[in-house]
């Protein structure tokens, strides 16, 4: 197996206190269930249980599954495509799960006070477990795939953004908060028997993640500086547009790889998938929840960093937003509300990636 790998130059700041007091609160109190609820991937997992025969997570959850293109392809292909594009979000979330390892690495250097650096570091044990578990899951299916190069550039970005808030921001409320839907929605969808014991763990874990960011960025973004919050705000809209994919950009080009891979003739089938795309009011979301609406930009409201500017932007990619009551409505790209607010942007010179 080809090894890839990337290096950033990150400089951090690193802030030592003199005040080890534990403020019996509600970070303390994370930090203290989290001690509680560690668990050993390799002793706790019954790896010997795994079935290769199995199918890894239930296609009928995923937009894929519900796309004529796929529906019209043989038995075997359709069953080894869904395979492989479980294997493929395998794959990215056991790279995510190194990120998050990286960043909260950094963050026990990086937030002044002793409990967020008791928080950070006790994610650090987490997230080397989770790297740990997926890929010795990965394993033993036999292979992965690499980072793609929309997730690394993210990455890279947060690891070598200066400011914590901002990987606080981009790491636990953003990411951090795609991967708990995911893992939400995992413990539903598993039915290879060894995903099924751990996923549900690793949703556990994930949840304390998030709610660390967002306890911690819930105190410390009302004391910033008007300036610093503009930043902030700019950074989660900017990580949002990448991450949902509603903007124009690219999103997980390498997933093409596991079409490819699972004998899908590329020249006969892209054009009918870009086809059913190009038409999104035609496709099927009945019961598909979008982390960004469900969990992500609601964590964003919650801590602060949603501004009134930003709400026409968030509209043109398919949210709809109500800060008064920290509502979000997914309206997807298709809505005339969100066409009207693209044609707005358009009329005052400005973008979906630039909103103002």
């Amino acid at each position: 197996m080809t090894i890839d790998r990337f290096s950033t130059d990150a400089m951090l700041t690193s802030v030592f206190e003199d005040d080890y007091g534990l403020d019996p609160g509600k970070l303390e109190s994370l930090y203290s269930k989290s001690k509680r609820h560690q668990w050993n991937a390799e002793l706790d997992v019954e790896w010997k249980q795994f079935d290769p025969t199995a199918r890894i997570l239930d296609p009928q959850r995923d937009l894929l599954s519900r796309l004529r293109c796929v529906q019209e392809l043989p038995d075997a292909t359709r069953e080894a495509l869904y395979r492989e594009a479980a294997i493929f979000t395998l794959s990215q979330v056991l790279h995510g799960e190194q990120a998050a390892l990286m960043t909260c690495g950094q963050l026990v250097n990086m937030v002044p006070d002793v409990e967020g650096k008791f928080g950070a570091a006790v994610q650090v044990m987490d997230e080397a477990r989770h790297v740990e578990v997926f890929a010795r899951y990965l394993d033993c299916i036999g292979h992965r795939y690499p980072i793609d190069p929309d997730l690394q550039a993210i990455v890279q970005q947060l690891l070598t953004e200066p400011d914590w808030e901002a990987k606080c921001v981009g790491m636990q409320v953003i990411l951090e908060s795609v991967a708990l839907g995911f893992f939400r929605l995992g413990v539903e969808m598993a039915e290879e028997p060894v995903l099924r014991q751990f996923i549900g763990r690793v949703h556990e874990d994930e949840s304390r993640h998030v709610a660390y960011g967002v306890l911690s960025l819930e105190a410390r973004v009302p004391s910033l500086a008007p300036e610093s919050r503009r930043r902030l705000e700019d950074f989660a809209y900017d990580a949002v547009a990448r991450i949902a994919g509603r903007a124009g950009r690219p999103t997980f080009t390498t997933q093409m790889r596991a079409l490819q891979r699972a004998g899908v003739d590329p020249q006969s089938f892209f054009p009918k998938l870009f086809a059913e795309f190009s038409k999104p009011e035609e496709l099927d979301f009945t019961g598909l929840v979008d982390p960004m609406s469900a969990t992500v930009i609601p964590n964003l409201i919650r801590v602060g960093v949603v501004p009134e500017r930003h709400l026409l932007g968030y509209l043109a990619q398919g949210f709809r937003i109500d800060l008064a009551t920290g509502e979000v409505e997914d309206v997807h790209s298709f809505h005339p509300d969100t066409k009207a607010a693209r044609a707005e942007l358009a009329a005052r010179g400005k973008t979906i990636l630039q909103p103002c």
